[in-house]
């Protein structure tokens, strides 16, 4: 499983009902599109650092819009 199919993983998880998470791609607006708040957020944040053995920085959230900002904070921090 590659980091994108993680992270929708992770989503499903994390939002549960509470977002439509059909027809995500890297493109998605985490606020936008799937609606996702600060404390969502913050949520998925520590979903992702369990899931994938890594510790966010609050400036790392300033950058993060998109599912593939996601997946690129990932990356460098792996």
């Amino acid at each position: 499983m590659n980091t994108f199919e993680r992270l929708v993983k992770i989503f499903q998880i994390t939002f549960e009902d509470n977002t439509d998470i059909t027809g995500i791609t890297p493109e998605t607006s985490l606020r936008e599109d799937l609606g996702v708040n600060s404390i969502g957020l913050l949520y998925m944040a520590m979903a992702v650092e369990e899931e994938f053995g890594i510790k966010f920085k609050n400036e790392d959230f300033v950058s993060i819009q998109t599912v593939a900002d996601v997946i690129a904070c990932i990356e460098s921090k792996a």
